[in-house]
């Protein structure tokens, strides 16, 4: 059974969700972007620790010698 309204107000809510998700969709991209790149700084920061003894070594680096970007398949 429709609220109050009509099925106006069905169709005007139905609307504002639409609407209110299509903005928090960015917001909430970029804060898994910002936890994204915190994770990776941290990853970076734990391999810089433990191969600090090991020559030649740069951390953060990738071991596969290609310029194209491949996103982290691991979550630490």
């Amino acid at each position: 059974m429709p609220p109050a309204g009509g099925f106006e107000a069905v169709k005007e809510l139905a609307r504002e969700k639409v609407w209110s998700r299509i903005h928090l969709v960015p917001l909430l991209m970029a804060e898994g972007d910002r936890d994204a790149f915190r994770r990776e700084q941290a990853a970076v920061g734990r391999e810089r620790a433990i191969m600090k003894d090991v020559k030649g070594w740069e951390a953060g680096k990738g071991v596969y010698h290609s310029s194209r970007y491949r996103s982290p398949e691991i979550v630490i």
